[in-house]
């Protein structure tokens, strides 16, 4: 032993350092549950092996939730060494309630009980004439935040657009143009919904509704709109898809089909189905694993997709893809987008493409990135029968 190993054990006491208390968990990661049945919350699951992974039901069945009632809309994994070596996972889930929730069904069931009850206006006369008309209310995102403007300023600005799509069609009716068969188009981004920007759209300085609230919202929106419609024409359409915000989860791979939109419009239809007045209401959906539609309109091919599967520049490449394909949408005669938010028309051929506007509050990213604004309002044109389609288009301002 060396000098300063001899004056170093004289001058230590003993033992130092403190103990620490092995909490096994770190604490963001500990199990526990903070959720409100209206807007939904997290959960953490109990940890286990790192070889054992627990999907999102067994997490929510762990805290004794039916995974039918939550919708899932991140997962997040969490990994730690034990003091023993061993590495402990666990996993948290993010949830929103389900379109099948029971504030959900329970507004189903009084929407279904309104519906019964209701008669359109005395006398009203149907149109019976060819051809169809159509108007395309794009992009409302409801529950979207934007420009000092909510949802409140959407839905009045929606019935709004709605009221002169009325409007429009007696307008047509005077000038001899009376179709017999009307299309609501819904192009997609029904509501704001919790998926896009990873997320970051649920906070309050985004959105000032809930998921609920905005599915809730829509629908009763649609009913307007087709009561609206309705009493107008012979057969009423609604053609539905899907866009992205309409997307129900990103943290697995979804059916494209199942989305909020469809979601909003099949309940829409099971209401309908209660009230003889509205028998002559069709409703088309998109098939499993699509995100297009194309539907027979009057003899006219209208081919529906949301816009988001490529750029507003590319639209050109995407069709033409389609084409070469001969899929149902390549086959349309007449193209039906939205996404951008902005209206755009072109002759492509013999065939038109038209690009809706917008009908949400605008978007401060938008204006700031590229100096525009977008500009709301809603599509109208007549299609079908004899009619060339570019001859009545316009775009329904706001007022």
């Amino acid at each position: 032993m060396s000098l300063s190993d001899k004056f170093n054990e004289l001058k230590n006491p003993g033992p130092t350092g403190s103990d620490y208390k092995s909490l096994g968990v770190p604490e963001d990661w500990r199990p526990r549950m903070d959720i409100d049945n209206n807007k939904g919350g997290f959960l953490v699951s109990k940890p286990r092996e790192a070889s054992e992974d627990a999907d999102s039901t067994e997490v929510l069945r762990e805290f004794g939730l039916d995974p039918a009632q939550w919708a899932v809309t991140s997962i997040r994994q969490g990994k730690w060494q034990r003091w023993d070596g061993e590495f402990l996972q666990s996993t948290r889930v993010n949830v929103v309630p389900s379109a099948g929730a029971q504030t959900d069904q329970i507004d189903v069931e009084q929407l279904i009980s309104d519906m019964k009850k209701w008669r359109p206006a005395k006398g009203t006369k149907k149109s019976t004439g060819e051809g169809a008309f159509l108007i395309a209310p794009s992009d409302q995102q409801l529950g979207k935040r934007a420009n000092d403007e909510g949802s409140v300023q959407s839905v009045n600005r929606i019935l709004g657009l709605t009221d002169r799509a009325v409007q429009k069609f007696n307008s047509l009716k005077k000038a001899g143009i009376a179709p017999g068969t009307a299309v609501l188009a819904l192009p997609g981004d029904h509501v704001e919904g919790n998926v896009s920007q990873n997320g970051k759209l649920q906070g309050l300085a985004a959105s000032d509704m809930g998921l609920t609230e905005q599915v809730r919202v829509a629908r009763r929106l649609l009913l307007a709109q087709i009561k609206a419609m309705a009493p107008l024409v012979d057969r009423l359409i609604v053609p539905v898809i899907n866009g992205n915000h309409d997307e129900v989860t990103r943290q697995v791979a979804a059916d494209p089909a199942d989305g909020w939109n469809v979601d909003i419009a099949a309940s829409v239809q099971d209401i309908c189905a209660e009230n003889p007045e509205l028998s002559h209401v069709e409703f088309r959906f998109p098939s499993s694993g699509h995100q297009t539609l194309t539907v027979d309109v009057e003899g006219c091919m209208l081919g529906i997709f949301h816009g988001h599967q490529a750029s507003q520049t590319n639209t050109m490449k995407f069709l033409s893809g389609h084409a070469a394909g001969q899929t149902a949408l390549g086959m349309a005669d007449v193209w039906i987008s939205g996404h951008y938010h902005n209206f755009r028309t072109m002759d492509i051929g013999s065939r038109l493409w038209v690009q809706a506007p917008t009908t949400d509050p605008g978007s401060e990213w938008f204006r700031d990135r590229s100096g525009m604004e977008s500009n709301p309002g809603l599509l109208s044109m007549v299609i079908g029968g004899s009619f060339d389609p570019r001859e009545n288009i316009s775009v329904l301002g706001v007022k």
